[in-house]
């Protein structure tokens, strides 16, 4: 049967089936407090046996890397049948609660210890071969700070910088302070007049209290760290990072000529950028986002409807992996809580407020890269993630255009599809998905922003959050979970020791760098690669050859660039885009 809109439709048995769809997909809004999720995970949403397959050898790789790295290890001299037995003995409905614990339980007979060097947490690569990232530390001071200045652009979060053509008032940064750091006379009034000045602030902490984990307090802080372009090299340089939001003898400023302090600072920073990431910008903005899509989809779309049809691969795995999440992950006494800085249940206020403060426009990267003044090619030459992500956007939505159309003729059309009105004012609503902001579409190119955004976000955005963790996050020292020492002062000793004894003890270290490489191991879709059966309607056969042979060029043009960066930034490459949220 070929999808019709509601109108076209006479089927009696349609709006029978949405009855159904209705109460079986219910909203909760229990965890994270006041974000909506599905109230049950029903059997045709769990993983299924592929998905348990392809977990199987990276558990496995799990378990080898973690008896070579840990002595007294939980599997002995065998962690690779230990692994077997384990899952052997899964039901497929045991499978989703402990997706994320058995990659916890792995790391459960690590020691608690605290290294003495720094130095130590490159040892936690015994099977796995080491990320780029790792080899800064052991290089120049310069490198380490280009590195630094990259991961605003290219990281795991690449969110959150943005431009200033001010110094705000807590921040004092003198004209003094930067021309001594960034050298060639450059000066803070030019590097202003030039659009050449940018923040990462990290105000969204302010006030989050830090946890425990295993008695031993843990700290993240509400960072500010300034970045200015260098004149003609047009490299992102650092300039100097205030630990806190209140300039003074507590978060005094610090810059690249101060020592160890300077490596404390950036890791100061690197622990905000992770829960911020975690939190906002992967959990928040990718993941529950598309959950409360996904909710108000099923709930409102029959499953005739065009959108439906179209949107059903890309809300893959979803349910389960969230569920998974809720459950184990991101619950108390779950690897977030061990690992991370901010306790749990403010990690789950952190999430809320990411969604309550989501712009649902800024989902189009386009506006999201103006509304940090990120967009100029000119002034920021170089920004990977914008780079990549703007020409998947530009794919995406001509083949959602072409889709689109091919159904909608006219704003009449889309008026009078009840089942599309219906599904986009439930994301919004106070008792549906409660997602600020999203338009109730009035036009044809209405329905066309809106469907691309969904894509967009459950595919490019999230793999670009997703798949970037292992390569930045598992080098401890690049990126902390947490800090387990306050952020320094210019009383803080100003040397190594106090450096590494920031950094988390070993058993943390194992179980976070485990689910880092879990969730950027397991692939189970790609881009533009639908199931054979998906589009039963021939007319859409042209526009899927149109939109495969787009992302092919895409790949060509994005692989090209990255052969010239600083560190390679693959995770926008189509052919490792997934889907869907799967992981």
């Amino acid at each position: 049967m070929l999808p019709k809109l509601p109108s076209q439709d006479d089927d009696p048995t349609r709006q029978e089936q949405l009855f159904q769809t209705q109460l079986r997909y219910r909203y909760v809004y229990d965890w994270p407090p006041g974000v909506a999720t599905a109230v049950k995970l029903y059997e045709g949403d769990e993983y299924g046996l592929e998905y348990t397959a392809r977990s199987l050898p990276i558990y496995a790789s799990i378990a080898e890397n973690t008896a070579e790295h840990a002595a007294d290890s939980l599997f002995g001299h065998d962690p690779l049948k230990a692994i077997k037995d384990i899952f052997n003995a899964l039901k497929p409905a045991e499978f989703r609660s402990q997706f994320f614990d058995l990659s916890g339980d792995i790391s459960k007979g690590v020691s608690t210890r605290r290294p003495e060097r720094w130095q130590e947490y490159e040892d936690i690569f015994q099977t796995w071969e080491k990320p780029p990232i790792v080899r800064f530390y052991s290089g120049p001071l310069a490198e380490l700070n280009r590195a630094f200045a990259w991961q605003r652009l290219a990281g795991a979060n690449p969110m959150v910088l943005f431009r200033v053509s001010r110094l705000p008032d807590n921040l004092p940064v003198t004209p003094a302070i930067f021309a001594q750091v960034m050298g060639g006379g450059d000066t803070l009034d030019a590097a202003f007049g030039e659009g050449r000045v940018y923040l990462a602030d990290y105000q969204v902490l302010s006030g989050v209290i830090s946890g425990k984990t295993n008695g031993l307090q843990k700290y993240v802080s509400a960072p500010m760290a300034l970045f200015a372009v260098e004149r003609g090299s047009g490299v992102l340089r650092p300039v100097a990072i205030q630990c806190g939001q209140t300039p003074g003898k507590a978060f005094p400023l610090f810059t690249p000529n101060d020592g160890w302090h300077w490596r404390m600072a950036m890791a100061q920073v690197q622990v905000a950028d992770a829960a911020t990431h975690e939190g906002v910008f992967h959990l928040g903005r990718t993941h529950l986002v598309i959950e409360a899509v996904l909710l108000a989809a099923k709930r409102q779309l029959a499953e005739a409807h065009p959108l439906s049809v179209l949107l059903t691969p890309h809300f893959d795995h979803t349910l389960a992996i969230n569920d998974s999440a809720k459950f184990s992950l991101t619950a108390p006494d779950g690897t977030v809580d061990h690992c991370f800085g901010p306790r749990i249940d403010q990690f789950g206020g952190l999430v809320h407020k990411a969604i309550q403060t989501l712009s649902w426009q800024n989902l189009d990267p386009n506006l999201e890269l103006q509304s940090r003044e990120v967009d100029d090619v000119e002034s920021l030459p170089v920004y990977p993630y914008r780079d990549d992500a703007l020409p998947v956007w530009a794919a995406i939505k001509g083949w959602v255009s072409d889709y689109v159309r091919t159904y909608y003729a006219s704003p009449h059309d889309v008026r009078g599809d009840e089942e599309l009105q219906a599904f986009a004012r439930e994301i919004s609503s106070p008792d549906g998905g409660r997602i600020p902001g999203v338009p109730v579409p009035d036009t044809v190119e209405d329905v066309i922003e809106l469907v691309t955004r969904i894509v967009f976000t459950a595919s490019a955005q999230h793999s670009a959050v997703n798949f970037s963790q292992f390569p930045f996050m598992s080098m401890v020292v690049n990126m902390p979970g947490a800090s387990y020492t306050p952020p320094p002062t210019k009383d803080t000793p100003n040397d190594e020791a106090a450096y590494t004894a920031m950094m988390p003890p070993m058993k943390s270290v194992s179980e976070g760098v485990n689910m880092v490489y879990l969730l950027s191991s397991l692939r189970m879709s790609e881009l533009g690669h639908y199931p054979l059966t998906q589009f039963k309607d021939p007319r859409i056969l042209a526009a899927l050859v149109r939109f495969r042979s787009a992302l092919s060029e895409v790949e060509d043009a994005n692989e090209r660039r990255d052969k010239k960066r600083f560190i390679s930034y693959p995770y926008l490459r189509p052919s490792l885009i997934l889907q869907s949220i799967s992981i």
